[in-house]
């Protein structure tokens, strides 16, 4: 197998850096610290004090005070962390000649190159790649990662020609990619030259038509790219006159490849019955009557009603026949019987689809709709023992996000949440779509989970008494914050518990909740866990860490406490590609791994040399310890574990019956934490928080 790495050497290896003493307010140059840099503290006795000088590579007015020499060698050991600034800055600097540069959040590289066939009318589109260097990771030097990150549209016309409403874009000026609202006097000189990067918001707003293709053969895609890349723009004389790098992907060693356990993928269905795909064992070609869901809703009464605009009341009268008589009726040539190309909801779900007479509700349009909706809820008897199900029959697309009404979505789902009601939403065109029965199956499953059933299990039961906690987050650009699902708890065979909301910050509140789910952990087993394992969106922190230290010592809880940090993203910036494999994606459950703590985990559906099957980029997983005293390190044994866990729990999610590539204890919370927001106190209702409502 190769991987995205290319050796490289850097033709100047020694590089003179100016020092100095102090930092201009407000900026945040580079810094130097005694320990990479020790022989000028020993010719300079007036820096005994001193515990770092500072530098920059982009703008030298960001320091001042008194200026020092130092050279550095950009393969010393102790340098390679300015060394790489360097070489970053060099690649920034090469590129800025001829294409397209920026840097990302990470501070990585990323070169944008026309694309030589464009697609979209009235918009130019654009190759993005990352350039990454980094040190012996599999080789005994210099490493280029180059990847590709997917393709970014530009709008034709320049900001002055544009009179835009909303101000949540990227702008291209001067070969820079910069926020719209971080542009500088200097950028805005060249407002004639400065071009929008389309994003949702954008296309609703300029009325774009976005050429949008499944791209069913990812890998080999980035494959060709990064090589095509490689030729074009690194094996030129101007490119390896800076640095001499190889033509060819590095080649993994072996030792470096496993597998997660046998049997992972394994699920348990009805009656036991085992499998590895929901959609076939539950709704597929299987008979219904030897497998389908692993358990049926507990509760004692179950209703149904539907909430629409009295415009759409045609669409709820389509869906109560799909649901309780099928959808497309056909005949079985083999039997010659008829039969439907979805059964009725109730065959599927193991549950009748009971509706109260004349209890739906219906708004007359979307300026009243929620007070309208309010007043309906407010005079419609509930029965306390009776689980509530709306099926709301939404007028706006999820993806009208420039809508005024695009809010009205997270109003009801709060509103119902408030009234103890689960609810699944339906665009109103798409039981019109002739690809709706692909759709049945995620809405029954879901339904299924909303109302406390159980869909399919994990087969491998773990004698492991393990706390599985997901932490993970979204990003709002309206909300303008993030906001964190917390304290998703699970038991060790992926079965959801209970959670909660919180902003990204507040500390407290995520401590609070993973205390309560231990809370709930020791009363339904009747002992302390034996290990803590939180799943988390992104590197944990001392400062994040601390508290849930000090949280177990009150609790006189002495147990492990393992971090398992999972990019929310599938990764795309380092990808091994198997050669022998149909499409270059390597087998289900490899593991590659990059450091001791570091993995790469390729989750798809993939099980057999060449299946086809849904292309997915890796996730990659961090694994570390918050309690370091007994050693940092994890033997391979536990991570191996854990990596096992990751894969499994992706088997676990509910909203669809197609493989994820990441866990339910990331995804789920991620869920949460987009919608919350909007909510009016931007709290979670109690109801809220132990309901599979947001699937």
């Amino acid at each position: 197998m190769h991987i995205n790495f290319f050796t490289f050497r850097p033709v100047q290896q020694v590089v003179e850096l100016t020092l100095y003493t102090e930092k201009q307010e407000h900026t945040h140059p580079e810094c130097v610290y005694k320990d990479e840099c020790p022989e000028i503290w020993r010719r300079h006795p007036e820096l005994a004090e001193v515990k770092n000088l500072f530098y920059s590579l982009i703008n030298t007015d960001e320091c001042k005070g008194k200026q020092y020499t130092a050279q550095i060698n950009l393969n010393h050991q102790k340098q390679r962390r300015i060394a790489k600034h360097i070489i970053s800055q060099q690649l920034y600097n090469h590129f800025r000649q001829t294409q397209i540069a920026t840097f990302d959040k990470i501070d990585n590289v990323e070169v944008w190159v026309k694309k030589e066939q464009q697609s979209t009318t009235g918009c130019t589109e654009y190759l993005r790649f990352s350039l990454i260097p980094q040190y012996a990771i599999f080789s005994e030097g210099w490493e280029l990662v180059v990847a590709f990150n997917g393709i970014s549209t530009v709008y034709n016309k320049p900001l002055s020609a544009l009179d835009l409403q909303t101000d949540r874009f990227k702008v291209v000026v001067g070969g820079e990619v910069v926020k719209y609202k971080n542009l500088t006097p200097n950028q805005k000189q060249q407002i004639d030259k400065a071009f929008p990067k389309i994003n949702r918001e954008l296309v609703s707003e300029l009325h774009i038509t976005e050429e949008r293709f499944h791209n069913t053969e990812k890998y080999t895609t980035t494959y060709n790219h990064i090589n095509n890349f490689v030729r074009q723009h690194l094996l030129t004389c101007e490119f390896q006159a800076l640095f001499c790098l190889s033509g060819e992907m590095f080649n993994v060693p072996e030792e470096r490849i496993g597998q997660v356990a046998k049997g992972a993928n394994l699920l348990q269905f009805k009656n036991g019955k085992t499998g590895i795909d929901p959609y076939s064992c539950v709704f597929g070609s299987r008979p219904m009557d030897d497998f389908g869901i692993y358990q049926p809703s507990p509760k004692p009464q179950v209703k149904f009603f539907f909430i629409a605009q009295k415009s759409d009341v045609s669409v709820c009268q389509s869906l109560y026949s799909i649901f309780t008589q099928g959808y497309k009726p056909m005949v079985d040539t083999s039997t010659g019987e008829q039969r439907y190309v979805f059964p009725p909801l109730a065959t599927c779900i193991k549950q009748p689809f009971s509706t109260d007479p004349n209890g739906s509700i219906y708004f007359s349009d979307l300026q009243n709709a929620l007070s309208e909706i309010k007043t309906q809820l407010a005079n419609k008897p509930l029965d306390p023992q009776t689980q509530y199900v709306a099926i709301y029959i939404s007028p706006i697309s999820r993806d009208a996000v420039n809508s005024t009404y695009y809010g009205l979505y997270f109003q009801i789902k709060e509103l119902l949440l408030e009234k103890k009601i689960t609810s699944q939403v339906i665009y109103k065109d798409r039981p019109n779509n002739q690809y709706f029965n692909y759709h049945l199956p995620n809405i029954a499953t879901a339904i299924l989970a909303k109302i406390g059933g159980i869909p399919w299990q994990l087969n491998s039961h773990t004698a492991n008494k393990d706390l599985v906690i997901g932490v993970g987050a979204f990003l709002s650009e309206k909300v303008g914050e993030r906001y964190v699902g917390s304290a998703f708890s699970f038991n060790p065979n992926g079965l959801f518990k209970n959670f909660d909301c919180c902003k990204a910050n507040d500390l407290e509140s995520i401590v609070a909740g993973i205390r309560k789910a231990i809370g709930h952990f020791v009363v339904d087993s009747e002992t302390n866990p034996q290990r803590l394992i939180i799943h988390y969106y992104k590197t944990m922190s001392k400062r994040e860490a601390r508290p849930i230290t000090q949280m177990l010592n009150t609790l006189g809880l002495k147990i492990p406490v393992l971090i398992v940090t999972i990019n929310k993203t599938e990764t795309s910036d380092i990808v091994m590609f198997d050669e022998k494999q149909q499409g270059y994606m390597p087998l289900s459950g490899t593991v590659l791994k990059i450091r001791n703590d570091d993995f790469l985990l390729y989750n798809n559906s993939r099980y057999k040399e060449n299946e086809k099957r849904d292309m997915l980029f890796p996730v990659r997983i961090r694994l570390s310890k918050i309690d370091k005293r007994k050693g940092s390190d994890i033997p391979m044994s536990d991570a191996f574990e854990l990596l096992n866990q990751v894969y499994q729990f992706s088997r676990m999610y509910w909203k669809s019956v197609k493989q994820q590539n990441l866990p339910i204890t990331i995804k789920y919370p991620e869920m949460v934490a987009e919608i919350v927001p909007h909510f009016t106190e931007a709290e979670l209702p109690q109801f809220g928080k132990n309901n599979l409502w947001f699937l």
